[in-house]
């Protein structure tokens, strides 16, 4: 059985999402057609997430496993043959079977685009057309508020009987303008049910002046489905980009990963990051110890007992061909 990474880009504006609904057709489907078709057996994919309707991606990465061996660039032409216009493979690399396009996401970014001139009908399928200046400088300082870890349950749309842990960790909010169109840029670990939107259409208050960042803060703290009301269009919505971490080994219980600086707030007070490896309860990001490579020997720096099985050790001593 052979895993492929595959990242793709598509424009969101003739589709329900990724996911197919009731009502429309998901791009997920298209695709999971097209490979089947190719491999001659039923194919599912996994992905790096959802999108929302009308919402745009240049970077959504998912995996598929398939007993079908073909090159990369073979895939990518196959693939691509048979997708319509308005979807697009970028690459598709073989990866071991450690890889998951869910489970491995180091930080996605996501892309607003807000047309603050002119309505500009050539790029209507991934912009905001607003048509008036907003006040910027407003909007980066009230954007400070939404930048760490926090209770996301104000700016999201998830309801908390199936989602009951609505925290998430934003890394940056970058602005940039130009030609009247701005730009907000956003970096973070996961994302919920339009909780850039939420943020782009309260951000957007601000620009305006029926905001300003007390009223942002005191909205992030109430923790309240019911105090933000405002969403934007998902055209402006854009996954630019979805980074992973490297996994070292995986079961059911635990997972040994490579750490990374965007991991700042999990390190427990390690901070030399050079040849650093996590630990990880299986369906938790939260670190529980680590193992740091020197001279060719993994050293237990916590000396947890769940790592004391046979089938992690053979996974740490052959570590030299899983990392070089």
């Amino acid at each position: 059985m052979h895993r492929y990474k595959v990242v793709v880009s598509f424009v969101g504006d003739n589709y329900v999402g990724w996911q197919s609904q009731n009502n429309g057709l998901g791009i997920q489907s298209v695709i999971e057609k097209v490979i089947s078709n190719i491999c001659n057996e039923p194919i599912k994919i996994v992905s790096s997430g959802r999108t929302d309707a009308k919402v745009n991606s240049k970077g959504l990465t998912f995996h598929f496993d398939t007993l079908k061996k073909m090159e990369n660039q073979r895939w990518k032409s196959a693939i691509n043959g048979y997708l319509p216009e308005d979807i697009y493979v970028n690459s598709v690399e073989e990866v071991s079977k450690l890889f998951h396009a869910r489970y491995s996401v180091l930080y996605k970014v996501y892309e607003y685009k807000i047309n603050m001139g002119e309505y500009d009908v050539f790029n209507k399928n991934h912009i905001l057309n607003y048509g008036y200046l907003l006040n910027v400088d407003d909007m980066i300082e009230a954007s400070k508020s939404f930048i760490g870890f926090h209770d996301f349950t104000s700016f999201c749309v998830n309801p908390i009987s199936l989602y009951p842990n609505q925290k998430r960790e934003i890394y940056n909010i970058d602005f940039k303008i130009e030609n009247n169109v701005l730009c907000i840029t956003f970096k973070g670990k996961g994302f919920l049910r339009y909780m850039v939107r939420m943020i782009v259409a309260t951000l957007i208050e601000v620009g305006k002046g029926t905001l300003n960042s007390d009223d942002v803060l005191k909205l992030l703290e109430a923790k309240n489905k019911e105090v933000v009301k405002k969403n934007v269009s998902g055209n402006g919505l854009t996954l630019k980009k979805v980074e992973y971490f490297r996994i070292i080994y995986l079961d059911d219980n635990i997972l040994i990963r490579s750490v990374h600086e965007e991991d700042k707030r999990l390190l427990n007070g390690e901070v030399d990051l050079l040849n650093l490896y996590g630990i990880c309860n299986r369906n938790c990001e939260e670190f529980i110890g680590f193992l740091r490579y020197v001279d060719g020997k993994l050293i237990n720096l916590n000396n947890l007992e769940i790592i004391n099985n046979d089938i992690v050790y053979e996974a740490i001593n052959n570590i030299e061909n899983i990392l070089f």
